[in-house]
């Protein structure tokens, strides 16, 4: 199980024994301890020595656990094949995008100082953004392929959302943009020295964990904005300022996220490498992509809004 954005392709699964074990080449679901030949459906006829067919007469499935086909630099559909240095160059396009719509989003929605009366309008327009991004992610969720277009759409949102709640939360607690972008930037890069160093590896029953706590925190978050909205809950962060022995809710939560936000990273680089070895057509360097983008972003309001409550007290 990993990032719903990339769970919807073959491309990016790890095809395992029912042991849980990854499939070594040349395994095929339920032909266990058959022999080679076999397993292929070969059948020798009476008398003659029983040879493998050769790998390019089979088509390759992604995710099989068989190697692809070799065709130089090119998937076995004929398209160039995906590289690792696609994934990131498209990763580094969409937090660009993201990033220049949220400064144009500051400059034109956040108000100048905290008495105009554009600071109510400021917030209006990031939580807008922030649910028509996340109507465009779960529209992304269902398509097997996605590309610059929906992309872009889902990170330029996302740069107004955050850009403004940013240049608001800057008004009330001075240098709290710089901080979030420094926090962020070295989540990011510890996550990244965890999965290249192999220190962290993520496994099925921890990413069916991440994804359950991040549903809840999704909800979560819904009602308290539903109860913020409605006045049952005055409080400036809502439930989140709530205290358990002396620490705020949203402390606690925000530390809990920012770890499960950086395992689901991990995964994410991980299963990019999944991807780059299936041999996938570089047309799903965006959907790689995007699912890192999330990902980042996510760890981003994560580290906001934690500092936000921080500075509160």
């Amino acid at each position: 199980m990993s990032n719903p954005i990339m769970s919807r392709n073959p491309y990016f699964t790890e095809q395992r024994t029912p042991a849980g074990y990854p499939a070594m080449p040349g395994y095929e679901p339920g032909r266990a301890g058959q022999p080679a030949d076999q397993q292929r459906g070969y059948q020798p006829a009476s008398g003659q020595q029983a040879f493998p067919p050769q790998e390019y007469q089979q088509p390759f499935q992604p995710g099989y656990g068989r190697e692809a086909p070799v065709y130089g630099d090119r998937a076995a559909n004929g398209e160039p094949a995906l590289t690792y240095d696609d994934i990131m160059m498209k990763t580094g396009i969409l937090l660009g995008v993201t990033l220049l719509s949220g400064i144009l989003s500051w400059m034109l929605f956040v108000p100048s100082d905290m008495s105009s009366a554009g600071f109510g309008t400021a917030f209006t327009v990031a939580i807008v953004a922030s649910l028509a991004a996340f109507g465009v992610g779960l529209f992304m969720a269902f398509k097997r392929q996605l590309g610059p277009g929906l992309t872009m759409s889902y990170a330029a949102l996302q740069g107004v959302a955050l850009g403004t709640l940013t240049g608001v939360l800057e008004l009330m607690y001075e240098g709290i943009a710089l901080q979030a972008v420094l926090a962020t930037a070295s989540v990011v890069a510890v996550a990244w020295f965890l999965h290249t160093t192999g220190l962290v590896r993520t496994t099925p029953k921890g990413m069916k964990i991440v994804l359950t706590i991040m549903i809840a925190a999704i909800v979560f978050s819904f009602a308290n904005l539903i109860l913020s909205w409605t006045g049952v809950i005055d409080a400036p962060w809502g439930m989140r300022s709530a205290e358990i022995m002396g620490i705020p809710l949203g402390v606690v939560l925000g530390v809990v996220m920012i770890i499960v936000a950086s395992y689901m990273l991990i995964n994410d680089f991980e299963v990019a490498k999944i991807a780059v070895a299936n041999r996938a057509p570089r047309s799903f360097a965006w959907t790689a992509a995007i699912g890192i983008v999330m990902t980042i972003l996510w760890i981003y309001l994560e580290v906001l809004r934690l500092l936000a409550i921080l500075n509160q007290e």
